[in-house]
């Protein structure tokens, strides 16, 4: 009897867990979950203020979109896997520079940077680009997993660091990081990444292996897809849902402490929003293998609004955490489904990094503007008001997009 799980076929899962694997050690994660645990020992040892060492995200942002487009290229040009290795590396040698740091705020920036350039192909764009070709029935599902590294590291960084900082020091810390991403990552990425073959129709089995860029290379070029108007509708649709949890993230905290709330109570609610990521990228992968997308879209996204409202309130906080991680969680899953299923998978990198770019410049402005309108309001009702317009109207504009364009697995249109 016929294997039907895509899983065991040619055993895909394990490229599913390289790209689990491989998200909890990239730019993505690492060094977002990490800072927050330094910023301290930072400005005490060199007496930097914590906007000089919190500032180095504004630069991370700025090597993601100076790299992000050619990223996309070779992935389409010479596969993921290859990538993935040299940023693997690239990233290592980055937290290497954190180690060495000089306490120079010009040197902190920089290092921020040239980390981001060389590590932008360990970010969703390469992983959920390997993990689509393997997948088609079960794509959902798949990346769901895949991209759960994030939410992994979101809940084990933070404390192991923060060990690691108490025993050895700030400097061995990120030294320890660089480390595990040579001794676990790259050799994960090297021994199960694999490129997938081409696929015979009849068998389902795998075949010869092909060149990276003539594995399922049908799908829109990024011309027609600029052309068209679902490119620039998803555009401001994950501009929105980037943005808004970017946003709420890290000021649930001061939030909660606003309303009467201690720090570790607190801290234990926005510790909440780490498990419900993982959750959220679970529940909106095994969603997309059953419903389309945009309604997908409407029950992860949408209760974001309602957070927002009991933020505002201050009630139910548990309850706002909940739907502010599975929104934060479901975004990586929607968008690499999306895109393969209205563009293909001819030039998924080169137009996955364009949408990428508008994402990450939600994620750097998102908390900038919630804590500016604070600043400027002396309350963060404004902001909870506009957030929660964003998330209403962004799943709304996936409706827009029509029945999707590209059959499974081959990417010809309807």
């Amino acid at each position: 009897m016929q294997d039907t799980s895509e899983f065991r076929r040619d055993r895909a899962w394990q490229i599913v867990l390289a790209a689990t694997v491989g998200c909890a050690f990239g730019l993505t994660a690492l060094p977002f979950y990490t800072l927050g645990m330094v910023a301290k020992p930072l400005a005490a040892e060199f007496g930097w203020g914590r906007a000089v060492a919190q500032s180095g995200i504004v630069f991370s942002a700025l090597g993601v979109l100076s790299s992000a487009w050619l990223v996309g290229a070779l992935i389409d040009r010479y596969g993921p896997r290859r990538v993935a290795l040299f940023s693997q590396f690239g990233l290592a040698l980055g937290f290497v520079g954190f180690a060495i740091q000089s306490g120079t705020p010009t040197w902190w920036y920089a290092n921020w940077f040239v980390l981001a350039v060389f590590g932008v192909g360990t970010t969703p764009i390469t992983w959920s680009r390997g993990v689509a070709a393997w997948f088609e029935r079960q794509r959902g599902l798949a990346l769901g997993l895949g991209l759960m590294g994030t939410g992994v590291t979101a809940f084990a960084a933070p404390p192991l660091m923060g060990a690691a900082i108490a025993t050895y020091g700030w400097r061995w810390g990120y030294a320890g990081i660089a480390i595990a991403i040579v001794l676990i990552a790259l050799p994960t990425t090297y021994f199960l990444f694999r490129e997938r073959a081409s696929v015979d129709d009849a068998t389902g089995k795998a075949g010869p292996a092909s060149r990276p860029e003539s594995l399922e290379a049908t799908g829109v070029t990024l011309g027609e897809a600029v052309r068209g108007y679902r490119f620039w509708v998803l555009v401001v649709v994950f501009f929105f849902t980037a943005g808004v949890p970017s946003g709420l993230i890290p000021n649930v905290v001061p939030m909660l402490t606003d309303g009467g709330m201690t720090v570790t109570q607190a801290a234990g609610y926005a510790s909440l929003i780490g498990v419900f990521v993982i959750a959220g990228r679970l529940l909106a992968g095994w969603l997309l293998d059953r419903l389309w997308a945009p309604i997908v879209g409407a029950i992860v996204m949408m209760p974001t609004a309602i957070a927002c409202w009991l933020l505002e309130a201050q009630t139910m906080p548990a309850l706002a955490a909940a739907f502010i991680g599975l929104a934060g969680g479901a975004e990586f899953d929607l968008m690499a489904y999306i895109l393969v299923k209205y563009f293909g998978m001819r030039h998924y990198g080169k137009i996955y990094a364009w949408q990428w770019a508008s994402f990450t410049i939600a994620a750097g402005v998102g908390p900038l503007l919630l804590g500016r309108i604070y600043d400027a309001t002396g309350t963060y009702a404004a902001a909870l008001a506009a957030a929660a317009i964003a998330m209403l109207i962004a799943p709304l504009l996936l409706f827009t997009l029509g029945p999707y364009t590209q059959r499974a697995g081959h990417g010809a249109s309807h």
